[in-house]
């Protein structure tokens, strides 16, 4: 293996230089533009910014990227690889609350220095009082590179956590640890013969490393969108999968439910999906029904009933922590609430992964649920300028052995099979049953058109002595057919108390967009559970909250 990323980047570049590339998807009005690059021209282009980058003496603290531009933001993430210059990847800030997140991850990280592309200049200066250079145009001499002095432990990047379920903390990524990471990546089904699919943000963990660096890593091609291209025509997807004979393709669990529901049947005749043999699916609960619904939609159109590869991962394992495996079909458990767990495959290679108690730091038996915990090459760092918080979370035993990575997720094994059940943060113990949110969450959007599009939580809130549970669920009016909100929420109320054997919750109705996400499109529960408590929860159109419950809140 070689001694950082770059080193194998290289390699690659004097391997197929001029015929592998990345090609970008550019909207121009209703049409697709090519934006084509070779390894050879990304190379040149790399070591122009990182030759231009050791001449800035802000690049010795860590330099931000904001982009929307996947091809631009792919060219200075490299540049500053090959300049030892600690890269960090972040969401544009269209709106005050991402504008808030910027600065902060600014203040948490240190950087000095902004790199963007001339057209979002504008957007990204009002947001920061850093220093802003576009890299449009050439910025230095790729021929005045050189290597710089990087090896395994050298840090490549830092990778800001979505901030579902706490302060966004940035991860320390290094190149041995995404170099070990790429490798489990590759080893899933990837290789030189590859052309991948991706439209997943470059800031996001899947589409930066599974994706935009695991392609260069292994040899393929990539043909890539901005998030904005797919979700605005998510067939549009589905036809770059089947215009480039793509192999691969990643994405969440709520992009495959999306697409069942938004290609229309004309569209899905001029489709042909035989190509496809690895369909990832992470990033949130993966769901058997949404399994199962490609799998009958799109097989018309050739999809490989195998194709979907359910994985399991997270920013402080680099990525990848499990993932299923190719050719062969979801496995499933029946969990102690009747819904089908989905299996996230075995641990990916070179991981070790292990279900504790949480509490005793204990190992539990298989078939048995607990915290998950891991360790090998591919577990980050750390937490940039946290030490307390590394320590708590990246240096665990049991017993002498270690360290292991606590995930905060719970899960279990069987038969070597990785079964996520939920966020240890998120767990509702409701009468002294265990209820996981995502499990109401799934069963209150089955009920009616109205809530089927609409995000919701379920959080536990103290009144009266004891934990209720609390329902804010997004609703399209428009889609209410003859419903009332008043019989919305009362479906909602028996639907949960039946399903899970608990009180009845309380049940607050919003608008569609109110419910917190992240940037990833996770849900916020800590988020929604305290602008709940702080009377804070924006565009309500109905509640019905027990009497006990109202109380505590005008307290």
């Amino acid at each position: 293996m070689q001694p950082s990323y770059v080193h194998h980047v290289r390699q690659q570049v004097c391997e197929y230089g001029d015929t592998r590339s990345y090609t970008y998807l550019r909207e121009v009005g209703r049409e697709l533009v090519e934006e084509i690059a070779t390894y050879r021209e990304l190379d040149r282009d790399a070591r122009a910014v990182a030759a231009w980058l050791t001449t800035r003496p802000e690049a010795a603290h860590p330099v931000l990227l904001l982009y929307q531009d996947g091809m631009a933001f792919l060219r200075a993430f490299l540049g500053c690889l090959y300049a030892g210059v600690v890269a960090v990847p972040a969401p544009l800030p269209h709106y005050e609350s991402s504008a808030q997140r910027v600065r902060g991850i600014i203040a948490d990280s240190g950087a000095q220095l902004v790199l963007t592309s001339a057209d979002v200049r504008p957007l990204v200066a009002a947001a920061t009082a850093a220093t802003v250079v576009a890299t449009d145009d050439p910025l230095g001499d790729p021929d005045a590179w050189r290597m710089p002095e990087i090896d395994s432990g050298t840090i490549a990047f830092l990778q800001y956590t979505s901030g579902s379920t706490g302060t966004p903390k940035g991860v320390i990524v290094t190149h041995g640890n995404l170099m070990h990471n790429e490798a489990a990546i590759i080893a899933i089904g990837l290789d030189d013969s590859t052309t991948a699919v991706c439209w997943i943000p470059q800031f996001h963990d899947m589409g930066l490393i599974g994706m935009l660096l695991a392609v260069l890593y292994g040899g393929g091609n990539l043909v890539f969108m901005a998030p904005t291209t797919f979700l605005k025509r998510p067939v549009r997807w589905l036809q770059t999968i089947d215009k480039y004979r793509a192999k691969a393709t990643a994405a969440p669990n709520f992009a495959y439910e999306l697409i069942v529901r938004r290609v229309t049947d004309e569209q899905l005749a001029n489709l042909d999906l035989s190509t496809l043999k690895i369909a990832l699916c992470g990033a949130e609960p993966i769901r058997e029904r949404t399994m199962t619904a490609m799998v009958e939609r799109f097989a018309p159109a050739g999809l490989r009933p195998t194709a979907l590869l359910p994985a399991y991962g997270l920013a402080e394992v680099t990525l990848l922590a499990s993932a299923g495996v190719v050719d062969r079909a979801p496995v499933y458990l029946d969990s102690e609430n009747g819904a089908r767990l989905v299996g996230c495959g075995s641990p990916a290679r070179g991981l070790d992964i292990r279900i504790v108690d949480p509490d005793t730091r204990e190992q539990l038996p298989d078939n048995t649920v607990g915290e998950i915990w891991i360790r090998g090459d591919s577990v980050a760092a750390g937490y940039w300028n946290r030490p307390a918080e590394t320590v708590d979370t990246f240096d665990a035993h049991i017993g002498t052995e270690g360290p292991f990575l606590r995930t905060g997720d719970l899960g279990l094994l069987r038969d070597n099979e990785l079964f996520v059940t939920g966020r240890r943060k998120d767990l509702l113990i409701i009468n002294g049953r265990n209820v996981y949110p995502q499990d109401v969450e799934e069963v209150v959007r089955e009920l009616h058109p109205a809530l089927a599009d609409s995000t919701g939580v379920a959080v536990a809130v103290d009144a009266g002595g004891r934990e209720r549970m609390v329902v804010v669920q997004g609703v399209q009016p428009a889609r209410l057919g003859g419903s009332t909100l008043a019989e919305l929420t009362s479906s909602i109320k028996v639907a949960v108390a039946r399903s899970f054997d608990v009180p009845a919750p309380n049940v607050v109705l919003v608008e569609r967009r109110a419910v917190h996400r992240t940037t990833s499109g996770k849900v916020q529960r800590g988020s929604m559970r305290d602008a709940f408590l702080q009377h804070r929860i924006e565009g309500v159109l109905h509640e019905d909250l027990e009497p006990a419950l109202n109380r505590a809140l005008t307290v």
